[in-house]
């Protein structure tokens, strides 16, 4: 693993919510019914196992694109946040989320120096962690909703779709 700090990707400033409704043709994500959504993160998360233990792991492609590695932490985080946007939008009436930096994360939390064999295992925590919290969410509550500070409104069945996606487009992005 390299001790010296890589340069920051470039940021990406696409608006993803078009996946919850639209499916992404870039990575083949489809929308699937909100009662899928624990198995299919579930599944996913046992998928990065098997791309942390490449020898690569931690090498990036290139310098403007992640390694697996990196990709697998900014997972994790994704699937904690989201996990809390549900939990917060199960416990409370209609909240607001704050804006979330993606990229800001990577460098604070040196992504790249990570170990894989504890990133893996952060994952599958959060994911089980998550997964708890929306089988928590009785069906008759999916409906329930919060709000990006963009104004961007989220029910608990759309941000599932959303965490799918985070989830399966990585892989894709990491030929997992």
């Amino acid at each position: 693993m390299n001790s010296q700090a890589p340069a920051p990707v470039p940021g990406d400033d696409r608006d993803w919510t078009f996946v919850i409704t639209d499916g992404c043709d870039e990575c083949g994500f489809r929308p699937f019914d909100a009662a899928e959504t624990a198995q299919r993160i579930s599944d996913g998360t046992q998928r990065w196992r098997a791309v942390l233990e490449r020898p690569d792991a931690a090498q990036r492609p290139s310098e403007q694109v992640w390694s697996p590695l990196e990709y697998a932490c900014h997972v994790r985080d994704m699937v904690r946040l989201l996990g809390e946007r549900v939990k917060a939008m199960r416990d409370q009436e209609a909240p607001e989320f704050a804006d979330w930096d993606g990229g800001a994360m990577a460098v604070k939390l040196a992504y790249w120096a990570a170990d894989p064999g504890t990133t893996w295992e952060d994952l599958e925590r959060t994911t089980r962690r998550t997964v708890g919290v929306l089988e928590s969410v009785p069906a008759e509550d999916r409906g329930r909703t919060g709000r990006r500070s963009d104004g961007v409104e989220f029910t608990v069945a759309s941000l599932g779709q959303y965490i799918g996606h985070e989830m399966e487009h990585h892989l894709h992005d990491v030929r997992g």
